[in-house]
């Protein structure tokens, strides 16, 4: 048992934060712990079950943290079921070598 430090967005937030959970989570177990962390700001139902994305791909729940990633991989969380978008991974400006304001130019001052 360590702690497992991943990088992860659930799928509503824009903002990747690095959360540590242990190594010897389920994918499942690791999802509930995650999404209580990023809880403020995406509000998410814990009544509903979750989806970790991988590389493109839903991670079986039962498989254990430490087997099945590298630390801070990077991972999305959403609720189970839903399509997974294109771009995966894509969609937070960083992840592009976008500025923010390169993202959203409708935040740009006026001149």
């Amino acid at each position: 048992m360590a702690e497992f430090p991943l990088l992860v967005r659930f799928r509503t937030d824009d903002y990747p934060t690095l959360v540590p959970v242990d190594s010897e989570d389920t994918v499942a177990e690791a999802a509930n712990k995650i999404t209580r962390v990023v809880d403020s700001r995406a509000h998410i139902d814990h009544d509903r079950s979750f989806d970790v994305i991988h590389n493109g791909k839903v991670v079986e729940d039962s498989k254990i943290v430490g087997e099945t990633f590298d630390p801070t991989a990077y991972i999305e969380i959403q609720y189970e079921g839903e399509d997974i978008p294109d771009g995966f991974g894509e969609s937070h400006p960083a992840w592009n070598d976008q500025s923010m304001l390169e993202k959203h130019p409708e935040h740009l001052k006026p001149e």
